[in-house]
């Protein structure tokens, strides 16, 4: 779990504002306390549901706790609230001062989106469509889910508003795009079959990502003389361009394939996320002797993952590295530059995510001496050395 404040910085001018209201507890409180308990459990909220989901869209959300701003806290507060794009409310239990600042942001008409703990939410909210979850694992990813759904359609076509609320979800009864309905909602088995199915999906996206990376190298290895050349201003302005230019389009499409892929990646995840922690909570009802090789086997398959994932990311970041730097030779370089970029930020928002499930499955695995599965084999992407050339001068 993380303990740091998050920072208030936005990826850019037109990135939404978000921000984050709930229980908060007390971080410095004894351990065993109500406060300390509090916090603990808000702040897992706030990890694995809230962030989680807005990394999924590019949002960066701030708590109050973490307003880094000198000033009066409460003067803060309310300024997020009256002008942030979003606010999203943990309402559990009802506590006090998330109930004041849920109806003072009512009060400017912008939208809120509710969260909050099943059985524990107030009368009065209980009425309103709440993404409901429980503090299990497969339960937190579900409303993760729920919340990156209804984040990426208000962010494409605008919340919707309920006039007397304010909330962004509609009352109980009306349909919200994206949520299930209990009956609905698929079991373990379903869950295990869909992440079986995706895993292989998964492995398939990386050795994707993988060979985007060796086209970029191939590329860059072939113009790396001219580039070369053109960095230490050896030829004229416009034969640079031309030579930049030339590499610009040659490396246009790989960096394009390398988005797409690391896109897909990470969207696959989410279903196998899911199917993951549904087993993971399985296998912890079941007692040591009774769990299965089966189980095993996959919670070693999401071990290698891990490892595959790291190393890939490693390649990744290595490139995105690079192509920020020549990316200032000229504008032409600009769209493949952003392709990279954008891979790069999608990989890294999926390794914790990855992380937390390898550390849950390691936990798990009662036999630390069971044989390693054989897994699907996976290429490792070439790391990025022939592109480092290009940066010489």
């Amino acid at each position: 779990m993380n303990t740091d404040a998050v920072s208030d910085d936005p990826q850019g001018p037109d990135v939404p504002r978000c921000f984050v209201i709930g229980p908060i507890g007390d971080k410095f409180a004894e351990r065993g306390t109500e406060d300390r308990r509090v916090y603990e459990e808000s702040l897992r909220v706030y990890d694995e549901v809230v962030r989680a989901a807005c990394q999924e869209h590019r949002l960066v959300p701030l708590r109050a706790d973490a307003i880094a701003d000198t000033g009066e806290i409460t003067d803060q507060i309310h300024q997020r609230l009256e002008t942030d794009d979003i606010v999203i409310a943990d309402v559990s239990a009802g506590n006090a001062n998330v109930m004041y600042e849920l109806g003072y942001r009512n009060g400017t008409g912008k939208p809120v989106i509710l969260i909050g703990e099943s059985g524990r939410l107030p009368f009065d909210i209980a009425q309103l469509r709440t993404i409901r979850f429980r503090r299990t694992e497969s339960s937190l990813h579900d409303a993760r889910d729920q919340l990156s759904r209804v984040l990426g359609e208000g962010l494409a076509r605008g919340f919707r508003v309920v006039a007397r609320t304010g909330a962004a979800l509609a009352r109980a009864g009306a349909a919200v795009e994206g949520e299930q309905d209990e009956d609905d909602a698929p079991g373990v088995v379903d869950r295990l079959a869909q992440a079986e199915e995706e895993m292989e999906h998964v492995v398939q996206d990386i050795e994707a990502m993988g060979e985007a990376l060796h086209r970029m190298a191939a590329v860059a290895e072939e113009h790396t003389a001219d580039m070369t050349g053109a960095a230490e201003g050896q030829i004229p302005a416009s034969a640079r361009l031309a030579v930049i230019g030339r590499f610009s389009k040659a490396v246009a499409e790989p960096a394009g394939a390398l988005r797409a892929s690391s896109e897909a990646f990470s969207k696959r995840m989410l279903v196998v996320e899911g199917g993951m922690h549904a087993l993971f909570d399985m296998v912890e009802s079941t007692p040591p002797a009774e769990r299965d090789e089966d189980s095993a086997h996959f919670l070693r398959q999401i071990i290698e993952l891990a490892e595959i994932t790291r190393e890939s990311t490693t390649h990744v970041v290595g490139f995105g590295t690079v192509m920020k730097t020549v990316t200032g030779y000229s504008r032409l370089l600009r769209d493949p530059g952003r392709d990279v970029a954008a891979a790069v930020r999608t990989v890294t928002s999926v390794v914790p995510r990855i992380e937390a499930l390898e550390s849950r499955a390691k936990a798990l695995l009662a036999d630390a001496s069971a044989p390693s599965s054989e897994g699907t084999e996976v290429s490792s992407p070439l790391p990025p050395t022939s592109l480092t050339h290009l940066t010489a001068s």
